[in-house]
């Protein structure tokens, strides 16, 4: 039996994480913030034994990104990552509501960790 991937969250993740929940928290209160932050974090662990389980992002394939996952974690929550066969990890690169823009949120993130 192989080992399961290590799970990495970059900063990227980890500020647009905060977003969603920021976000949500406002819109819909602390418990459904808090629901959504669990669920990301369960559907996210699984990912570990089946890194290859969602399909390639045809988001972020039209940016020109080709190797990145879209995970659907509920009807309008996405997880981004990638899969480091090299490295044995599932590396996670956004958090997100499926009505942003991702062209907005990327621009937004970058601007903040500069």
């Amino acid at each position: 039996m192989s080992r399961g991937y290590q799970i990495v969250a970059t900063p990227v993740f980890k500020i647009t994480l905060k977003k969603l929940c920021s976000f949500l928290k406002r819109k819909y209160g602390a418990e459904l913030a808090e629901t959504n932050r669990n669920t990301i974090k369960q559907n996210v662990s699984q990912l570990s034994e089946s890194p290859y389980f969602a399909p390639v992002s045809e988001r972020l394939t039209a940016l020109g990104f080709t190797d990145y996952r879209q995970l659907l974690i509920n009807q309008h929550n996405l997880v981004f990552y990638r899969v480091d066969e090299d490295a044995n990890k599932v590396i996670l690169l956004l958090a997100m509501d499926s009505r942003q823009s991702i062209e907005q949120l990327l621009y937004e993130t970058t601007v903040l960790l500069d």
